[in-house]
């Protein structure tokens, strides 16, 4: 990830700590960050490209984070990577909050993220080494997504750093599609 597309998510980031993304202002954050010929450089136009550049960038930690996985089995893996995620949103807590909590009368509009997540499963099964090819890659990869998002709406309740209520589900919720996909 280019260091402008960094500097570009954390300043959007620590914006949206202190307001409701509604109520953000694209021009605020290229004004604050003193980012214009940035943004134009990386063609980030709108709000909704600074969404998908702060979930690049969240892959962006991942990817250097994920060094540290030890090698097990698939399912350790994946719970390892998934809570890598989750830390790294910790780090953020406020500012996701403050944008999800944007979206929850209108989910539909974020319907424009979801090619970016899916990109980031993905990214996800090849930082483990799992092979996506076919039908059955296709449906860890949307179990995967599943999974992640519904991990997240127990994070986003969760009031303590130890994020225990998200492992624990995270954990039930892996076990799950397991189970769905050993039968395919």
């Amino acid at each position: 990830m280019k260091k402008e597309s960094i500097k570009i998510a954390e300043t959007t980031l620590l914006i949206a700590e202190k307001k409701s993304w509604n109520s953000l202002d694209f021009d605020e954050i290229i004004k604050r960050g003193k980012i214009v010929k940035i943004c134009l450089k990386i063609n980030i136009n709108s709000k909704k490209d600074l969404l998908i550049n702060i979930n690049n960038f969240f892959d962006y930690k991942i990817t250097k984070l994920s060094r540290k996985i030890e090698k097990s089995n698939k399912k350790d893996m994946f719970f390892e990577i998934i809570m890598m995620r989750f830390d790294v949103l910790q780090s953020y807590r406020k500012a996701i909050l403050n944008i999800f909590d944007s979206f929850k009368k209108n989910p539909q509009e974020l319907v424009f993220l979801l090619p970016s997540f899916i990109e980031s499963m993905i990214l996800m099964t090849n930082l483990i080494n799992l092979k996506t090819f076919g039908l059955k890659g296709n449906l860890k990869i949307k179990g995967l997504l599943i999974v992640y998002f519904s991990s997240f709406l127990i994070w986003r309740k969760e009031n303590n750093d130890s994020l225990e209520k998200t492992m624990t589900s995270l954990d039930i919720y892996l076990d799950r599609v397991n189970k769905v996909l050993k039968i395919f």
